[in-house]
């Protein structure tokens, strides 16, 4: 039934959200990578100001996989992630600076397993983030970078392997590695606080307006 009193339905688009837990997680990544281009400056500290800034990184980025584990736990109309993804992210975050202390106490400073332990579980965890990423909401190009940032930083970190495994020998080459590698690790980190900063905003929608 239409007349003049009839109302008027209309669309309208809804009014964004910000989650403040992404925001922070957005945040805190890009203070890591901020901390972890100090630390890669040349003459920027002494060598306990150096490892201070080293910890402070590590615990920055841990900081950002928690806000951003529980700004995907609240489902506030924003990013939401796999369940396997968001214990992930709360794995990883405690991973990162408790595993090389504790695997070094238990098999000893002249072991090498725990760097490939190390590795292995760090690999593990971050493909499932990646993978629940993937299969997100988020749109392209933002659900596909971290997933590229992963995969760069495990091909220079295996290319890191083969130099300092004694396949090469010119000093210059391995320095020039270990720098880029750095290089890469940083931009990477900024990469993920670009795509948290992005998660942060609600997936678009609309209300129904009536009018009469």
């Amino acid at each position: 039934m239409s007349g003049p009193d009839s109302p008027v339905i209309g669309v309208e688009d809804a009014p964004s959200r910000w989650s403040p837990w992404w925001l922070a997680s957005g945040a805190l990544f890009i203070a890591s990578a901020l901390l972890a281009a100090f630390r890669s400056l040349p003459g920027s500290g002494d060598v306990n100001a150096l490892v201070g800034v080293s910890t402070a990184a590590t615990l920055a980025f841990s900081l950002a996989l928690v806000a951003a584990g529980i700004g995907a736990v609240r489902h506030d109309h924003t990013l939401r992630l796999p369940r396997v993804a968001i214990i992930s992210l709360f794995l990883l975050a405690v991973w990162l600076p408790v595993a090389l202390p504790v695997l070094t106490a238990s098999f000893g400073i002249t072991s090498a397993a725990p760097l490939y332990l190390n590795a292995l579980v760090k690999l593990g965890l971050s493909g499932a983030i990646v993978a629940g990423v993937l299969r997100s909401v988020l749109p392209s190009p933002w659900r596909l970078i971290p997933a590229i940032a992963l995969a760069v930083v495990v091909l220079g970190s295996l290319l890191e392997v083969a130099f300092m495994s004694g396949s090469v020998t010119d000093q210059g080459a391995m320095i020039l590695v270990s720098n880029v590698l750095t290089l890469v690790r940083i931009l990477a980190t900024g990469a993920l606080g670009a795509v948290a900063l992005r998660a942060a905003r609600s997936r678009a929608g609309s209300v129904v307006v009536f009018g009469g």
